[in-house]
């Protein structure tokens, strides 16, 4: 399958990837809050997975709004197993993970549970 037209199928990812393929990285940890505000100061950027749709890149020049406006009231907490989507605004939320390589910045993928 090209993977331009590649969507999520199901959570927790395996993979990540972009319009040119799979890319060389590798799932690490949970991330908390502490976790991710660190990890965008340092250039780090999310990827939300949703299953049925496409991974969602989001600019780097933006993550630090889609941090304040979509996520942080949004993140279950790192190592929290079980959780209520009606704890959270508009009855949806992420978990988080940082996925490294050896060779780019750490990605926050966002996987999005509703």
């Amino acid at each position: 399958m090209d993977p331009v037209y590649r969507v999520v199928t199901q959570l927790p990812l395996t993979e990540l990837w972009r319009g040119e393929g799979a890319l060389d990285v590798r799932r690490a940890e949970d991330v908390s809050e502490v976790d991710i505000k660190l990890l965008l100061r340092n250039g780090s950027t999310f990827v939300v997975a949703d299953v049925g749709k496409p991974l969602m890149w989001i600019p780097e020049v933006d993550r630090f709004a889609f941090w304040k406006a979509e996520v942080k009231d949004r993140l279950v907490s790192s190592g929290t197993r079980s959780f209520r989507l009606d704890d959270y605004v508009g009855g949806y939320c992420y978990t988080a993970t940082v996925w490294r390589s050896t060779s780019a910045a750490p990605v926050i993928v966002l996987e999005m549970h509703h």
